[in-house]
């Protein structure tokens, strides 16, 4: 039996974080929970109704800072030493769109990495991991209007400076989702990199979404990226930015459930799912998962 390791990181909406847990509670998985320490989780009660969850201290995590890439690195860390054979990055506003049974079938054979990568977006990532972004570590910073226009004006100066982090070392930057499923061997490369991620990476902007993507790129494991010409997801997610909220992707909704179905094909998980918005996709895609799990033999 190969075993698979699920790692999630999760701010709030506790209701519907065990609910995700519910469908990840399978005797081939193990589920490392990342939670945010600024976040609401009750971790306590969490740990009393899924007692087969790791739980990993509580850390401060800030949108599109480092500690994004520090909170992946930590589950990393803390999972690699249990020889998954696959890893699965999701947060709590993720659901499955498929049973257990279908993720582990398809994937029992695979050597492939499941990385998201979009070539069009080559400039974002250089101008996300090519210059310096200070302060988006601050905790006040996504509300301090002052630390936001002092962090463009300097990445300004840097550009009409010529100031480019990655001019000596020649790095080409590669962008694209935050979310994967990984073998357990890159997996572990990931973690021997660490040194050149944190030189390369920190004071980045949003380098969640650059990362990975630049480092498998520049490895032996591109040889092994999944092609997404072949029917599946780059990354085994469905995500949908044509109806985009900002910076954040498109919630789903009960109208969309058919679409969501008729995805489950080229897809194993969708982003993002909110209670406060829609509970009644949630509670559906729920009820049918764990329906087709108690009627497995």
């Amino acid at each position: 039996m190969k075993r698979h390791a699920y790692l999630v990181t999760a701010y709030d909406n506790q209701y519907q974080l065990e609910q995700l847990l519910s469908l990840l509670d399978d005797d081939r998985n193990d589920v490392y929970l990342q939670s945010d320490a600024n976040g609401s989780l009750q971790l306590d009660q969490l740990a009393m109704r899924h007692p087969r969850v790791i739980f990993l201290p509580p850390m401060r995590v800030c949108w599109a800072a480092f500690s994004m890439i520090r909170a992946e690195l930590g589950l990393l860390r803390r999972a690699v030493p249990g020889q998954y054979h696959y890893y699965h990055l999701l947060s709590g506003a993720d659901l499955p769109l498929v049973s257990q049974d279908v993720i582990h079938a398809y994937l029992e054979h695979s050597t492939e990495e499941y990385i998201d990568i979009d070539p069009e977006y080559k400039d974002f990532a250089h101008f996300k991991a090519g210059y310096y972004h200070f302060f988006m570590d601050f905790p006040s910073y996504r509300k301090n209007r002052w630390l936001h226009a002092l962090r463009h004006g300097l990445v300004k100066l840097q550009m009409l400076v010529g100031m480019d982090r990655s001019r000596k070392s020649k790095e080409s930057f590669y962008h694209g989702s935050t979310w994967f499923s990984i073998t357990h061997s890159f997996a572990q490369y990931i973690l021997e990199q660490e040194p050149w991620i944190l030189q390369t990476f920190r004071f980045g902007l949003s380098c969640d979404e650059v990362f990975l993507q630049t480092l498998v790129m520049k490895s032996p494991f591109r040889e092994h990226l999944h092609d997404p010409r072949q029917g599946m997801t780059g990354n085994l997610r469905y995500i949908d930015w044509r109806r985009r909220d900002g910076n954040s992707p498109y919630t789903f909704r009960m109208a969309d459930w058919d679409e969501l179905v008729q995805v489950g094909d080229k897809a194993f998980f969708a982003r993002k799912f909110s209670r406060a918005v829609d509970s009644d996709i949630v509670d559906a895609l729920v009820a049918k998962l764990s329906s087709q799990a108690a009627e497995a033999p």
